[in-house]
């Protein structure tokens, strides 16, 4: 008869261990790895997002069992144990030897319960999820189907309990992963090897696009190419090929606060040849989308989509052009710094007209060499602009920060996620002596 019962608190054992993987295999499997699985022919993977479609009834399945399976092991397995440890203290009076002989049952049933019947079939499924979740899932539902009533009674019971305290048990099922949970996950996704630093920092940066806006990412109007209305097709064209543009911000009257709109050069170059240099540029420009500098970078991306254009011109609260942000600059913002071949070679150091220098934070300082800039150079706390810059602010940067080296004025433009992406660079002039003989009078 104990024999019986041992194999019998085994087999409620084992049963436990089942509940507890399926319901850990069902949390834990990715219903986009089983979808990917059942259109490659799996039927396992069919039924278990079957039992994904009815979550929390197979859950509450698992419960059911696991329940019935613990009070089962409880019942039999104590009293079986102690039944064969009993002789052992016969020593002792019938009182403490029954007491005693409980007592060993109850460690030794429980240590197999947690053992066998909990911690490894648990750590099992979140290391094997979609696997158990295919392998749970016929016998699981022929469960639930033969205790429905049962599993259907105590859903509706914690379900009225839930809407006592105010809860919604389907919006509480369905809700899905914030943002910052995702971004968890794709910290342990890299962490784990799952993706590596690229993947993880282009998911990352998605995210970043709404904490980001226009401000932050774009070219600062004293670095803008424009063409101005009154100029003709051949020199717009002209400007195009010289600054590597394919797309100019076209102003009135040579300023900068009256933005007419952008000029493409595809559009220059047919008109070119259909009307000749001397042709105007007016019939030619489109018009631009202007937004406010407070722009977040996901809203400003729609915008250009809706709009089927590829670049904005970015005001401040004043209305005033303050420079422009292209999609290529969001896209960056997630991807990295993008470089083609129709880049110039001097794009990142630029001369701008009033004779300041725009000069990307990534460039090198010995780069500056070849422009007659020079800057001190120290290799082991930065050989980058904007590692200068940052060294010599001893803290974040921020978008306006300016700090002095060796006769120039380092003035930041543009900052992402507290790095540097761009500088002006002013000479700092020396004031004219009155009396340019030096002698006294």
């Amino acid at each position: 008869m104990t024999v019986l019962l041992l194999l019998a608190v085994a087999v409620l054992i084992a049963i436990n261990g089942f509940f507890v993987a399926a319901e850990f295999g069902l949390v834990r499997s990715r219903r986009s790895s089983l979808q990917e699985m059942a259109e490659d022919g799996s039927a396992g993977a069919r039924r278990a997002l079957l039992l994904h479609d009815d979550l929390n009834q197979y859950l509450s399945a698992c419960q059911f069992g696991i329940t019935l399976a613990s009070l089962g092991i409880g019942f039999l397995g104590e009293p079986a144990i102690a039944t064969i440890f009993e002789p052992l203290f016969g020593g002792f009076s019938h009182g403490l030897a029954v007491a005693i002989s409980v007592a060993i049952a109850y460690i030794v049933v429980t240590a197999c319960h947690v053992t066998v019947g909990e911690q490894v079939p648990k750590i099992y499924s979140i290391i094997h999820p979609d696997r158990i979740a295919i392998l749970v899932a016929r016998p699981l539902t022929a469960f639930d189907k033969g205790m429905k009533p049962f599993i259907s009674l105590l859903n509706a019971a914690s379900n009225a309990l839930l809407r006592l305290l105010r809860v919604d048990p389907q919006t509480a099922s369905e809700e899905g992963a914030t943002p910052e949970e995702l971004r968890i996950l794709i910290s342990q996704a890299r962490a784990g090897g799952k993706l590596d630093a690229g993947e993880a920092g282009m998911l990352s940066g998605v995210f970043h696009l709404h904490e980001q806006e226009a401000r932050q990412v774009m070219t600062p109007i004293p670095a803008v190419v424009t063409v101005d209305l009154g100029e003709d097709v051949e020199t717009a064209l002209r400007r195009c090929i010289s600054s590597g543009h394919t797309r100019l911000v076209v102003t009135e009257d040579d300023n900068r606060d009256r933005v007419r709109g952008i000029v493409h050069s595809n559009s220059l170059a047919r008109a070119l040849m259909a009307e000749g240099p001397q042709a105007s540029l007016e019939p030619l420009v489109r018009e631009a989308v202007i937004v406010p500098e407070t722009k977040p970078l996901d809203d400003l991306l729609a915008d250009l989509q809706r709009e089927r254009s590829s670049m904005a011109v970015v005001v401040d609260e004043y209305g005033r052009v303050v420079g422009i942000v292209t999609v290529e600059d969001i896209i960056e913002e997630v991807v990295g710094e993008i470089d083609d071949e129709t880049d110039p070679a001097g794009g990142q150091i630029r001369r701008l007209a009033n004779g300041d220098w725009f000069v990307r934070g990534h460039v090198a300082v010995t780069d500056l060499l070849d422009h007659g800039l020079e800057l001190p150079v120290d290799t082991d706390a930065y050989n980058s602009v904007g590692g200068f810059v940052f060294a010599e602010l001893g803290r974040l940067p921020r978008r306006g920060d300016t700090v002095t080296a060796d006769g120039y004025s380092i003035r930041v433009e543009s900052v992402r996620e507290n790095r540097i992406e761009a500088v002006r660079i002013r000479e700092r002039r020396p004031p004219q002596s009155a009396d340019p003989s030096g002698t006294a009078p």
